[in-house]
């Protein structure tokens, strides 16, 4: 699969620092903060620190001028590839496309959720500086982030107490959330790119599309040759998600395997 470069995004909101280091492996928002000759740094948005691209790992390609693929102030999902006391190494080659697209979305559920916590702290007059200290961080540690804890509200308020977060937070944590979270459906879109070189190969990608429809419930549409964009709708963000990159992934297997050659990428709304 071919990547795209890497995804942008402004007017983003400061979000809640996570207390922790972040860890080998991890997926993280960064902000593009400086860029020298051989290497850029970056604001690590979720955490109090800040991170090093080295050239070698800007693209899959060979890099001549690293302003061809980042810019200052530019958001881009990295890969943390080493940790230690004063430097977090980064990479952005190591990213594949859906997964960029996947944390992008986790980061604005997150961010939405800190505003909605905000709304609760405005509420019961307290500072956002109060609500991230008083139950925040509590409920970022208990449940993993703030939008699966306001999800948990919204269906299950009793296990917050259970929990342990204060009485005097809890019902109006879950008064907003009843106001702001609805069992609506979800829609995610993936546009596909492909090209069969075969004597059949309109067959073999009408073939391979028909397939994900039949097996999957996945929507396609024609859009110009050679685009295509698959639709998947559900109540379970996750779920869907999961699917519509495993058709994805499923047809481009099926259309490299017969002389062609297929990309995709996530569609953001």
């Amino acid at each position: 699969m071919k990547l795209a470069k890497p995804t942008s995004f402004q007017n983003q909101a400061k979000c809640m620092k996570k207390k922790y280091d972040p860890q080998e492996g991890e997926l993280v928002v960064c902000r593009i903060t400086r860029i020298n000759p051989n290497s850029a740094f970056a604001e690590l948005v979720e955490y109090e620190r800040t991170g090093m691209i080295h050239v070698s790992e800007v693209a899959a390609r060979w890099v001549r001028d690293i302003r061809e693929f980042i810019k200052e102030n530019q958001y881009v999902v990295c890969r943390v590839i080493g940790v230690d006391r004063d430097h977090v190494s980064l990479s952005i080659k190591r990213v594949r496309q859906e997964e960029a697209s996947s944390r992008i979305n986790e980061f604005k559920r997150e961010n939405k959720a800190e505003k909605l916590l905000e709304m609760v702290a405005k509420s019961i007059e307290k500072t956002p500086e109060q609500a991230f200290q008083e139950v925040g961080f509590r409920l970022q540690d208990q449940f993993g982030s703030l939008s699966k804890a306001f999800e948990i509200a919204w269906k299950n308020p009793e296990l917050l107490k259970s929990k342990g977060i204060p009485n005097e937070w809890i019902q109006p944590i879950v008064e907003i959330v009843k106001k702001n979270y609805s069992e609506k459906t979800y829609e995610l879109k993936a546009e596909l790119n492909l090209m069969c070189y075969a004597s059949d190969g309109i067959e073999i990608i009408r073939d391979a599309l028909s397939k994900a429809v039949k097996e999957n419930g996945i929507e396609v549409k024609y859009i110009s040759a050679p685009k295509y964009m698959i639709i998947a709708k559900g109540k379970n963000y996750k779920e869907i998600e999961a699917k519509i990159s495993g058709v994805a992934e499923s047809i481009t297997r099926e259309i490299n395997k017969c002389k062609g050659d297929c990309t995709f990428k996530m569609v953001e709304e």
